[in-house]
């Protein structure tokens, strides 16, 4: 063992010589590069996947302090290769490279570009950083990698020893920052034996002017490495005595939450453990390893005091708290799921968006530490994606409802440039926003645009016949035109898929009874198409694809061949029949609707769902079935992907496949 740990450190120097060399693709001058001077770097892009490429530009990722932060970097072209100049900051010690032209990326084949710095105060010494950047960039299990950069499996822990070791040697500052991670990388490279050096690490890190996360590291160390629980409880009385509104005290309160059930205690429990353990006073690490998430304090107590009407406006008090990381679960919680589920007052929903969004934008301008290893671009295009994906189609439609229909506009025709009139939801809100704004031509391409992608609702589809009769003055050569519009490159990809997924499988026989108590049996409806549509009323993507399979229903209403059922189904309660007649009533749908089943002991109506599920291994609605003139399932739908007119064509190639099968 000491033969190999001396062969390793005999090989240091040489070994960072090797990774941090140039090589045929990538050069930099001067050939010894020191922290706080300029670098000139050169890329050669032949042999690697920007070969050819124009406008080449770079991610670099520099290890400042101990952390990485990416910052792009531009290129120009000279000789058939790119040069850039770069200013190495003071404080960095190591620099890392990812070359990127549109969607190509080279990172040397998972290998990374990287260069260790030169310390410019200390002569034939690495920077500080350099030694354990290098070891982290290619340690992911310890976390502390860069996400997204290479896929590696890592070097072995006996290797991240060594170079937490080098760092440490080198840079005595950073000994309690490395503390930890340089006792678990000891234990999993020496196992048993490296028991005296643990209580060496734990004994620093527990000297009498050790800090709070010093204290918390060497608890570590004693309870999960070397398993001392005499030395675990002596310092876990330690810290309650030098920090009694510390970590364990937080941890203590946090646990305790879970105790309280009644949403009033709980609301109160939440905030006084805010008031006591404010998140800027928090242990990151320790929260980390003992899940402890303040999020989910701030996304219950939200929640939880807007259901409760809470005289204090919980939202307004913590909104700027809230991680960038946990804004759209948050969001989503306490505003999207009953927008969409057309709950609460709609004003007060939009007055929470206004606060959240406005949070949101914050981090727009101010990258989040947490999203320090993206670069400046890398950023905001994540920023739009996120931004766009969960919270741009409800704010857009509560600033509608407000009647901010120019703010709307505004915030539609940013999403439309992510998704590019892809999402039916967002392209509903942007149609009604230039309806009301009275833009008829900019209305008819979004119309014309949604249409192509097949991502529009019953409302758009009214707005389009609307403008067409206007312009036509006859609604003569609408269903051609509608048709026409549509792309049919997708159409034909469409009809190929779900072809492809036809099947012939023995259905179940059932029995269900109707909205007036009429039996409804599966034998009886031998010689038609069939389709199961089964939903509830609790179920808001079942009844969010309604409009389409209202296109659907219309579309073969002439037909009597085909018919369709909307099997309500895991129904809890006694109301819900009442519940399902209003609703259907309400909005105007010629729905056929049957109950499913209650089984004796149990608690919801799922009988005839619970036997499908289990013959075609299936779960969750809405769940789709079209059954054949024979008996057969043909085909399972599952879900609903936003767009009433995608839905409609998709019902429409299953039931058309279905009438001709064999």
């Amino acid at each position: 063992m000491l033969k190999k740990i001396a062969l390793l450190l005999l090989l240091t120097p040489l070994s960072i010589g090797l990774f941090a060399q140039s090589n045929d693709n990538f050069k930099f001058t001067p050939e010894k590069a020191y922290n706080g001077k300029p670098l000139t770097i050169y890329y050669n892009p032949a042999g690697t996947s920007l070969s050819g490429k124009k406008d080449v530009r770079a991610v670099v990722y520099q290890y400042i302090n101990y952390k990485w932060n990416a910052v792009d970097l531009k290129f120009k072209a000279e000789n058939k290769q790119w040069k850039a100049d770069f200013n190495i900051p003071a404080d960095c010690g190591l620099l890392g490279f990812k070359f990127i032209a549109g969607d190509s990326v080279d990172n040397n084949k998972n290998l990374g570009y990287f260069i260790l710095m030169n310390d410019k105060d200390r002569e034939s010494v690495m920077a500080p950083g350099a030694y354990i950047g290098w070891g982290y960039a290619r340690s992911p299990q310890y976390g502390k990698d860069i996400p997204g950069y290479i896929n590696f499996k890592g070097i072995s822990d006996t290797a991240t020893y060594h170079w937490l070791n080098q760092e440490i040697s080198f840079n005595q500052k950073s000994k309690s920052l490395l503390a930890l991670d340089y006792a678990k990388a000891l234990k999993a490279y020496m196992g048993e034996s490296a028991k005296p050096k643990l209580d060496l690490a734990g004994k620093y890190l527990s000297r009498p002017d050790a800090s709070e996360n010093d204290l918390l590291n060497a608890r570590y160390i004693y309870q999960h490495l070397t398993g001392e629980k005499e030395l675990t409880d002596s310092l876990n009385d330690v810290l309650k005595k030098r920090f009694p509104n510390g970590s364990l005290a937080r941890l203590a309160a946090y646990r305790k939450i879970s105790t309280y059930r009644d949403l009033d205690s709980v609301i109160i429990v939440y905030a006084k453990f805010l008031q006591d353990f404010p998140e800027y006073k928090t242990n990151v690490q320790f929260d980390a390893a003992n899940r402890i998430i303040y999020g989910v304090v701030y996304q219950n107590l939200m929640v939880y005091g807007a259901m409760k009407n809470s005289k204090t406006d919980y939202v307004a008090q913590y909104t700027d708290s809230i991680s960038y990381n946990f804004l759209p679960t948050i969001y989503y919680k306490l505003i999207g799921i009953a927008y969409h589920r057309k709950e609460g007052d709609l004003n007060k929903l939009a007055a929470y968006s206004d606060l959240l969004v406005k949070r949101f934008e914050y981090f727009k301008q101010n990258r989040p530490e947490s999203m320090s290893y993206l670069s400046p671009m890398e950023w905001a295009k994540e920023y739009r994606r996120v931004f766009v994906s969960n919270v741009s189609a409800v704010h857009i439609g509560l600033l509608n409802h407000k009647g901010n229909y120019q703010t709307a506009l505004k915030y539609a025709e940013e999403a439309e440039r992510e998704l590019k009139y892809s999402n039916a939801e967002i392209n509903n809100e942007y149609a009604i926003a230039l309806k009301k704004l009275n833009k008829s031509e900019e209305l008819e391409q979004v119309l014309v645009k949604s249409m192509f992608n097949n991502q529009s609702s019953t409302e758009m589809i009214a707005m389009l016949k609307d403008i067409y009769v206007k312009k036509h003055k006859s609604e003569k050569g609408y269903d051609a035109y509608f048709e026409s519009l549509k792309n049919p490159a997708n159409q034909k990809h469409n009809a190929e898929e779900v072809k492809a997924s036809m099947i012939k499988k023995e259905m179940p026989a059932w029995s269900m009874k109707d909205l007036n108590g009429k039996t409804v049996n599966s034998a009886d409806l031998k010689g038609k198409t069939v389709i199961l549509d089964f939903w509830a009323t609790w179920c808001v993507p079942c009844k969010a694809s309604f409009p389409g399979m209202k296109l659907a229903v219309e579309k073969y209403r002439n037909d009597p061949n085909v018919v369709f059922y909307f099997v309500d189904t895991e129904e809890r309660g006694e109301t819900y029949k009442a519940e399902n007649a209003k609703y259907i009533k309400d909005n105007n749908y010629p729905f056929n609707v049957l109950f499913d089943n209650k089984v004796a002991g149990e608690k919801t109506n799922s009988e005839v769902f619970n036997k499908i599920c289990k013959a075609f291994t299936i779960s969750g609605i809405p769940q789709k079935l079209i059954i054949d003139k024979n008996g057969f399932l043909r085909f399972i739908s599952i879900g609903f992907n936003g767009s009433a007119t995608s839905l409609a064509d998709e019902m429409s190639n299953l039931i058309e496949l279905t009438k001709t099968a064999d």
